[in-house]
């Protein structure tokens, strides 16, 4: 629930929702990219 924004319809503009949806999906993917594996955090590896 990172993008709470999302869940409601705030914005009066839909070019405004789109925007706020874009940085979501970026944010998302930039932790999912940086993420360290599983099997690495299990063993303490970084």
């Amino acid at each position: 629930m990172h993008a709470r924004r999302n869940v409601r319809d705030y914005e009066r503009l839909p070019q405004h929702s789109e925007a706020h949806l874009t940085w979501s999906l970026i944010t998302l993917m930039t932790r999912r990219l940086t993420r360290t594996p599983a099997a690495q955090r299990a063993a303490g590896v970084r």
